[in-house]
């Protein structure tokens, strides 16, 4: 299969391979060749029809239809082409003063998947074709095929900060599509108005220790009776070298098959038994996502949740050394799938509807402590946030609010 240059530079914008018509549609084919190799793909309509001024926009998605045949045959690649996105990418990622090493690992980690989502779209195309209306039709396309309007935001984060890494290193075209970039506006996804409740939660965990899953349960109660996040319960595994001290752990055994290097995996963040006091009167603990902004610890009053405390004398009655929440099957911390897999799995056990997310527990217990009349600065030492903005992110009960207000007034 030979294809023309302008498949993997864009010099040729109305370049569309594999694009037919019938009658004023227009549709995209796989090559005859590759359907004949064992190419999976079907046909795909293109947007519009005949003479609706998008033939361009046609064009590109054929040239990103035709290079995912490519690269089905050719998992290796090629060396991307200087001066496309491809290229910036690989910089980005590589480069030893590349401002993605700064930041956390986590972070880091969320960082790579949506960027390697933003190599797949537009790695091929030259930085210097990419406009103002070229980034216009990116946006639309998306939401076009369906993506969430937070899906398109965070891939044109990563795609300014992509583009402000190129103005660094005096890229000139990076530098023009990172200042087009600062004055463009993507909708934000509208803000979340539900989050679990009290009662929903205790069913949760209740179907939980009906189901053996004693530890996630007490891990659960913890989210919410203190309002941490799940990595500062759970923990989490992140990439490390073999030697890193403490929980340490291989993956992928069979890429030693595969030639590949081995990768490992240390765990962090979590409860640990060393943060308790002896009478499990209260711990101490660093918040993982302001560890830099606040590392002192903070202290968690237990005295005031009877529950927890019960339940950890039984999680710690043979040892009290290392994770306070491990799985029962495994023995190991849980990962984040594994966690919010059985979150999902007591969840639809406990009968509750889908709306209610793991995530949002945060939020579900700072919004039941707002409906109290908690003063705002409270609540925010208590999502250990830095100010009141963030944790009015969190906050999901407008309703009772306005309901408030009203009834308020109505005593006048």
């Amino acid at each position: 299969m030979k294809f023309k240059d302008a498949l993997w530079d864009g010099s040729d914008p109305d370049y569309a391979p594999g694009r037919t018509r019938s009658k004023n549609l227009f549709y995209w084919k796989p090559p005859a060749q590759a359907v004949k190799e064992g190419y999976p793909g079907k046909r795909e309509r293109l947007v519009g029809e005949d003479g609706d001024g998008r033939d361009q926009e046609r064009a590109r998605r054929c040239r990103e239809l035709t290079r995912e045949v490519y690269e089905f045959f050719n998992p290796a690649g090629r060396e991307p082409i200087t001066g496309t996105w491809a290229w910036l990418i690989e910089r980005y990622r590589s480069d030893r003063f590349s401002p993605i090493h700064k930041v956390k690992a986590n972070t880091r980690e969320s960082y790579l998947i949506y960027i390697g989502k933003l190599e797949k779209a537009i790695g091929p195309s030259m930085i210097s074709g990419t406009n103002y209306e070229v980034l216009c039709q990116l946006r639309d396309g998306m939401l076009d095929r369906g993506r969430t309007p937070s899906y398109v935001k965070k891939i044109f984060t990563h795609l300014r900060i992509v583009a402000n890494y190129g103005s660094l290193i005096e890229n000139e075209a990076a530098a023009r599509v990172a200042q087009t970039l600062a004055g463009m506006r993507i909708e934000s996804a509208p803000k979340k108005s539900k989050a679990p409740t009290q009662e929903q939660i205790r069913a949760i965990v209740d179907k939980a220790d009906e189901q053996g899953l004693f530890a996630f349960a007490t891990g659960l109660l913890f989210q919410w009776v203190f309002a941490l996040r799940a990595v500062d319960v759970r923990g989490q595994w992140l990439e490390c070298s073999p030697d890193e001290a403490g929980i340490v752990r291989e993956l992928a055994r069979n890429r030693r098959q595969m030639h590949l290097p081995q990768t490992y995996e240390r765990w962090q963040d979590g409860l640990t038994w060393e943060m308790f006091e002896d009478d499990l009167s209260g711990f101490r603990k660093t918040i993982s996502k302001t560890r830099k902004s606040m590392p002192e610890p903070l202290f968690f009053d237990m005295t005031y949740a009877p529950e927890l405390q019960h339940r950890l004398r039984i999680l710690g009655s043979q040892n009290r050394a290392g994770p306070v929440i491990v799985g029962e099957r495994t023995g190991m911390p849980y990962t984040r799938d594994g966690w919010t897999q059985a979150f999902i799995r007591c969840r639809r056990a406990a009968g509750i509807s889908e709306e209610v997310k793991m995530m949002d527990t945060r939020a579900g217990a700072l919004s039941e402590a707002s409906s109290l009349g908690i003063d705002p600065t409270i609540l925010r030492d208590a999502a250990g946030h830095q100010n009141v903005a963030t944790t009015d992110r969190y906050l999901r009960n407008r309703e009772k609010n306005i309901a408030s207000v009203v009834q308020l007034r109505s005593r006048r």
